[in-house]
């Protein structure tokens, strides 16, 4: 292990390797400080990883095949509304937004006719191509840290799984800051270390699975909360829950993934029989559903969803 490594929260350079490998049997070690717990990967060269198509060959929705742009877009832009109604005390029509790590720009597009301006910036040329062939704001394809987007200053700057991706946080968020107006709000989601499936359940292949080279950083909410401070923003940090119950019965009692991420975030339809009763059909359904909802909820108040949420402001706004 490289002993010279200090932790980009604490500074400490006291860590231990949790771990050595990472999905698809990638050789690199897990760390985790002594002083603040703070869980990061050993650092390598990445030059260009995410300018090119290598990410998305390999990390995409569906597990068994590469997803280009148009199949990534119609994945996620389904489950757009559920991020949007999570969103909805702050909207506001009269709202600049700007979406940094846009990937196909399905947030944005969701977006239309809700605020009055939609900016993107993502890194992939081929998701940014895509967005101006086929979508209707603005994309830039530099690095916040140093992209001069004109649009700005913003209402609302968004990052949706996209912050542990970041070798530079601090540098990050900084970025975000400057673009950001006085008493504009970051909104930020990503994924959550003490999410059950590791915390609870302690699922090995889910542990094999969760760990992946393009996630350099793993926060919980006690380091996501130091970091967010040490670069200047306060505000409230929570958890969600959008994968049901169905789908951690299958981690458990498998040990493997879904391979697609629709069915994984689609509703619990247990009974699609068509000749089956339809009063019994509808029971069973909304049984299923309940229960989903029920459980999704306990996970979310113990603060163990898969995915913790960030809504805060600059530090000197007041």
């Amino acid at each position: 292990m490289n002993q010279s490594l200090s932790c980009i929260i604490c500074s400490s350079t006291k860590q231990d390797v949790i771990r050595d490998t990472l999905r698809y049997g990638i050789k690199r070690n897990v760390l985790r400080c002594r002083k603040c717990g703070f869980v990061f990967l050993e650092t390598v060269p990445r030059p260009d990883y995410y300018f090119g198509k290598e990410y998305r060959r390999t990390y995409g929705p569906n597990l068994k095949k590469d997803s280009d742009s148009r199949e990534i877009f119609e994945a996620y832009f389904p489950v757009q509304e559920r991020i949007i109604q999570r969103m909805k005390n702050f909207l506001k029509a009269d709202m600049k937004v700007l979406d940094v790590g846009c990937s196909t720009g399905h947030f944005l597009s969701a977006l239309k006719n809700r605020v009055k301006e939609r900016v993107g910036l993502e890194l992939s040329r081929e998701h940014a191509d895509f967005i101006k062939s086929n979508l209707d704001f603005k994309v830039y394809s530099e690095p916040i840290e140093s992209a001069n987007v004109k649009e700005g200053p913003f209402d609302l700057v968004t990052a949706f799984q996209t912050l542990e991706h970041v070798e530079k946080p601090i540098d990050f968020l900084k970025g975000i800051a400057r673009n950001l107006k006085s008493d504009g709000h970051l909104y930020l989601e990503l994924p959550n270390i003490d999410d059950a499936l590791l915390s609870v359940y302690c699922v090995t292949g889910y542990e094999d699975f969760y760990y992946r080279e393009p996630h350099v950083s793993y926060f919980s909410k006690k380091t996501l909360g130091a970091l967010l401070n040490k670069a200047g923003f306060e505000g409230k940090i929570s958890t969600i829950q959008d994968y049901g119950l169905f789908n951690h019965l299958r981690w458990i009692f498998t040990n493997k993934p879904q391979d697609n991420f629709a069915p994984a975030n689609s509703n619990p339809l247990s009974v699609k029989d068509k000749k089956l009763y339809s009063g019994l059909k509808k029971d069973l359904n909304d049984f299923a559903q309940r229960i989903d909802e029920e459980y999704k909820s306990i996970l979310e108040k113990c603060g163990i969803g898969e995915t913790l949420t960030f809504l805060g402001k600059k530090i000197n706004a007041r």
